[in-house]
Order: structure tokens, then sequence, then C-alpha cells
């Protein structure tokens, strides 16, 4: 048996620093790629191999929740670009006419905005109603 915490601990773990008006935004950063690597992990076992987010986001449309699976997979995208940087998880989030996030280009900025209002906490909540819709 492992310590790696559940799904309920990761996302406790991470509304803890939502709920944490300290924390720095390289700490938020790291939670947000930490939150859906581990959340991927956890829960790759619902889907046969293949690119889990993309797979969830259809599971969710096929069953009528073509919001939320909007939100998981952007999210998705999100992380991707804090996690590499530009690329085409950027530049699909660039071409949405509705940004769900602020993107940045300023030298020096990660790319994805996480200090905007909401953004892990919406990742938290997003990321809890796609695990209760798998469980």
């Amino acid at each position: 048996m492992t310590d790696t915490p559940d799904v309920a601990q990761l996302l406790a773990t991470a509304e803890a620093i939502v709920n944490d008006s300290t924390a720095e935004t390289a700490e938020v950063e790291a939670a947000t790629v930490e939150t859906v690597s581990a959340f991927e992990a956890r829960l790759q076992h619902h889907f046969a191999r293949g690119p889990f987010f993309v797979k969830l986001r259809n599971r969710l449309k096929t069953e009528g929740h073509d919001d939320l699976a909007q939100d998981v997979y952007h999210y998705y995208l999100a992380a991707n670009v804090l996690k590499h940087g530009g690329g085409k998880s950027y530049r699909e989030l660039e071409k949405l006419t509705d940004q769900p996030f602020t993107l940045q280009d300023e030298e020096g900025k990660a790319l994805i905005d996480v200090t905007a209002d909401g953004f892990l906490s919406g990742l938290v909540n997003t990321l809890r109603q796609a695990h209760a819709f798998l469980e």
C-alpha cells in the first residue's frame, strides 16, 4: 500500500491552496499541474489506454454533460500550458472565442494567469464534478 492520496484528498489539498490568501503564484501553478496530473493517474483505470482527458471529455459529452466536458478539457489544456509552455495546448486555448482563462504573453510570466479570481477553485470544482461522474 502506498501513501498516495486518493482523489478526495488530492482535491482537498488543492482546495487548501485556494483558501490560502498567502499562496504564491508559483505554488498555485504547481498545484494546478500536480492536481491535474494526479487526477489523471488516479482515474485512468476508467478508460482503456490513450489520452485520459480526451476520453473523459468525450464520455461527458456523450452523456449530455457538455459544459462539464468543456470545462474539464479547458483545465487540462491550461495545466499543459503551465507545464510545457506555448505549444498545441496554448494555441487551442488562443483559438477559443470565449476565453475561459486569462492568457498572458508578458515575459517572465506563465502563459496562464492562475491568480485570476476563481482559477484554482474552478479547477477543483470541475475535477470534483468529473470525479463524481466517473464514480
